[in-house]
């Protein structure tokens, strides 16, 4: 049951934005004047402290590097814990879905991220009270307590959320309790907590085409059912299955336009594609939609309304244009099956009682 195999790198990626939130914290020393002498970016590593501290007892040792003391200040953090998050939790069968890029007929999809907190502890080690509180002058007021970062859970879906990094407490601790000759480190702990989401595996399914809703309602003279279907429409043609015309077919002098056994009555709305090679007939615009007024079975004229084709009303061919594959569709079921997710279009809706 748990053998599906992923790895989406949300814990990773949590610890490496709240570590990011602190390597830019710099320290300035001044003279009696205010002038600033020294800036020093300090240090921030990932471990516990007792290693940073085990480094600062160590004496140091030409012939090991391992056993050469360590500079301060600097600071460390370290994942202290994950525990689940109840009071953020989120309907359990509910699906998130984006596109698959590349394939505008597929969807990613994964169930509802499950709430989880990430316990992180920031130390900041320093020699002496001024580097220490003018480092935490430098986090304190970005928490109020919470600070919000925005993390791509999931990369192939671009799932971004903000992750609020909560200030829980600060502690002091000050080792200074030995003679002079022992090394002074005063310790301050900041402790956070990360409200992050953790994801399931992501499958791949189909994009929805087709929505049916039931509604019912309980009367005393008996239930009535009703289903509410709706599937999308496109709103121009979509394969440019209509009959190919040369530019020579545009008359405008009469503003008429030749197609033998056109087919099209007034009315009829179709789509002009004009010839990806040529150049549309003037006063026309490509891949826009247009109504018949028909003039004979070979011969018909445009206009911009269903209103304006029962009224005559035409639309006024100035130019011939170029090309010979000028075509007028009729939308119909084959265009619908065409419609992609980013495409400008509506719905065919329909009512079923029973």
């Amino acid at each position: 049951m748990l053998g599906t195999h992923f790895y989406h790198e949300i814990i990773r990626k949590t610890i490496i934005g709240f570590g990011t939130l602190f390597n830019n914290v710099e320290l300035q020393r001044t003279d009696s004047a205010g002038n600033v002498t020294q800036t020093t970016k300090v240090p921030l590593n990932y471990g516990p402290r007792e290693k940073f501290l085990a480094r600062i007892e160590a004496e140091p040792d030409l012939d090991g590097r391992a056993e050469t003391q360590i500079t301060l200040p600097r600071m460390s953090f370290e994942m202290k814990g994950i525990q689940y998050d109840p009071t953020r939790k989120l309907g359990p069968i509910q699906l998130c879905r984006a596109e698959k890029e590349g394939d505008t007929k597929k969807s990613y999809q994964t169930y509802s991220p499950v709430p989880y907190n990430i316990e992180f502890e920031l130390n900041i080690l320093s020699k002496n009270n001024e580097d220490s509180v003018q480092i935490l002058e430098q986090i304190l007021p970005y928490f109020q307590p919470v600070f919000n970062i925005t993390i791509n859970l999931i990369s192939k879906m671009s799932e971004k959320k903000d992750i609020p990094i909560v200030l829980n407490s600060v502690g002091i601790q000050d080792d200074y309790e030995a003679d002079f000759l022992t090394r002074r480190t005063l310790i301050h702990t900041l402790s956070f907590t990360a409200k992050s989401y953790l994801y399931g595996p992501v499958s791949t399914a189909d994009v929805i085409r087709k929505v049916n809703v039931d509604i019912s309602a309980a009367m005393e003279t008996g239930s009535r059912y009703v289903r509410y279907s709706a599937t999308p429409a496109a709103k121009t043609d979509q394969n440019r299955d209509g009959t190919s015309i040369d530019f020579t077919a545009f008359n405008v002098a009469s503003n008429t336009i030749t197609l033998g056994n056109h087919g099209f009555i007034t009315g009829d709305k179709v789509t002009y594609n004009s010839d990806p090679s040529g150049q549309p007939a003037g006063g026309l615009t490509d891949k826009t939609n247009y109504f018949i007024i028909k003039i004979d079975n070979d011969s018909f004229r445009l206009a911009k309304s269903k209103s304006y084709a029962r009224q005559g009303f035409a639309v006024d061919i100035t130019t011939q244009g170029a090309g010979g594959d000028h075509k007028f569709s009729v939308i119909n079921e084959a265009d619908h099956a065409f419609v992609e997710p980013d495409d400008d279009f509506g719905f065919n809706e329909s009512f079923t009682t029973y």
